[in-house]
């Protein structure tokens, strides 16, 4: 995935899905950040590419938390943990 194709999708749901908090682009910086680190360790170490699919598929979990509702089940280990990821970091940045 590409960091501009990443930054667009992120822009384009994340703003939406973080409507609530106070500065959405400073959240939607931090999302992208945390997605091409982890994008690029995922590929380093298991050579697995982090699709656009499972970006959408960790966003929509993350919209799920940030409505009190728990994470889809169905949900790869990878999207899991880039949504756990998102979760924590808005967690420290919402502190």
């Amino acid at each position: 995935m590409w960091d501009d194709e990443l930054r667009l999708l992120m822009q384009s749901l994340g703003i939406s899905v973080l409507e609530s908090q106070a500065n959405p682009t400073g959240a939607v910086a931090m999302l992208i950040s945390e997605t091409v680190k982890f994008r690029d360790k995922l590929k380093e170490e298991t050579g697995d590419i982090l699709t656009v699919a499972d970006t959408r598929a960790a966003l929509d979990a993350l919209e799920n938390y940030l409505n009190g509702q728990p994470l889809p089940e169905e949900l790869t280990p990878e999207q899991k943990a880039l949504a756990q990821i998102w979760i924590d970091r808005l967690t420290v940045f919402n502190s």
